[in-house]
């Protein structure tokens, strides 16, 4: 169970008139003129919501600690400039959620005759508000929740239709995203799905460990030269990969690395995975339906200067293009009309016996027979 924050648990009604002296939700514009929403889940977790940028999670901290990367963009506006060939990272503010697609995510190429771009459009869309319901425990409310409606759309499709939900309870550090995409176009289209969760210092920093386990594959970014950036990698030093380092020499510039892991699913259908640091007693959980976001990305970039991130990318569909991945739910769809749900809960853990809970979820990888 989460831990709650003694004053909103159970909160003296007779000692406050107005709910953000506890926590809740409020809505503002920051510079560059981003409309933004701040909440406060009165248990320690604050976190900002972009919803000019899909409603995506930007800063994020709990009590006196960052959990979240931020690049060194801040938060831009919207732009379609991001959505041409790799640009999207010009124009990238990092945060807890990224939200990758519809039609397609992973690197710019060419899927199905379509010259994608770097993680698709969805970043650069503008969300609009049709529901904030803020806390109110005197009427014994003590969930808040704010309804989006965001659009990925042209003129001839295809037409994405997305209704995005996320939720909080007051006096529990978490934050559920429910998302429903939908294709209100007259044609088939694509549809690729992933929640880019990036993690920054002091929440990743040296001795900390990630949390999964299952079939996973390797790969490399630039790859050695003539070769793919998938890489032949033994479970030994694939499991390495799980501990966070100190900065690496090696990472400086562009270059990254990460697996690509199929996660196991409880009784209940759902993953877990997440981030354990020892040192700070505190953790970070993900947990999801695997069926709906069967596959999750540790991408992992410990530059020796400034750009030290990695991301948890709980995905559906290929993040690395149809011309080397062969799982057979590589390439999912949507036909006119039709819909797909997804739910994402993060919640932060503290103490020792949160964090034995996570993990318990941890375990070995082993390479994969097929190929990511």
């Amino acid at each position: 169970m989460a831990k709650t924050h003694p004053a909103s648990a159970k909160p003296d009604l007779g000692k406050f008139e107005n709910v953000h002296q506890l926590g809740g939700i409020r809505t503002g514009t920051l510079d560059p003129g981003v409309r933004v929403a701040f909440v406060d889940t009165g248990a320690g977790l604050r976190f900002t919501v972009a919803l000019d940028r899909g409603g995506d999670i930007i800063d994020a901290s709990y009590n006196q600690f960052a959990l979240a990367y931020l690049t060194p963009n801040g938060l831009l506006p919207p732009s379609p400039a991001y959505s041409v060939g790799n640009e999207w990272i010009a124009g990238w503010a990092g945060g807890l959620v990224t939200t990758c697609g519809p039609q397609y995510i992973g690197g710019a190429r060419v899927e199905d005759g379509v010259q994608t771009s770097l993680h698709g459009r969805y970043s650069q869309q503008v969300a609009t508000i049709e529901t904030l319901r803020n806390p109110d425990p005197h009427r014994g409310r003590m969930d808040m929740e704010l309804g989006l409606v965001v659009r990925d759309a042209r003129v001839f499709g295809p037409s994405y239709e997305i209704r995005r939900t996320i939720r909080c309870t007051l006096g529990e550090p978490s934050v559920t995203i429910e998302d429903e995409v939908a294709n209100r176009g007259d044609t088939r289209v694509a549809h690729h799905w992933l929640y880019h969760c990036n993690l920054g210092y002091p929440l990743l920093d040296r001795g900390a460990r990630f949390i999964y386990r299952g079939p996973a594959q390797y790969w490399v970014i630039p790859p050695p030269p003539g070769e793919d950036i998938v890489q032949p990698l033994s479970a030994a030093a694939m499991n390495r990969l799980k501990r966070v380092p100190d900065p690496l020499p090696a990472h400086a510039g562009s270059a990254e690395r990460g697996l690509i892991v199929e996660p196991p699913a409880d009784r209940a259908g759902l993953a877990h995975i997440g981030l354990i640091n020892p040192a700070l007693k505190l953790g970070l959980e993900l947990s999801y339906p695997a069926k709906a976001l069967p596959r999750v990305a540790n991408w992992q970039h410990f530059g020796p200067r400034g750009c030290y991130a990695s991301a948890l990318e709980v995905f559906s569909g290929s993040l690395l293009g149809s011309a080397r991945d062969q799982h057979p739910l590589a390439q999912p769809s949507l036909d006119p009309g039709e819909s797909r749900q997804y739910r994402l809960q993060l919640r932060v853990l503290s103490g020792a016996a949160e964090l034995r809970e996570l993990a318990k979820a941890d375990g070995e990888v082993q390479p994969a027979r097929r190929s990511a």
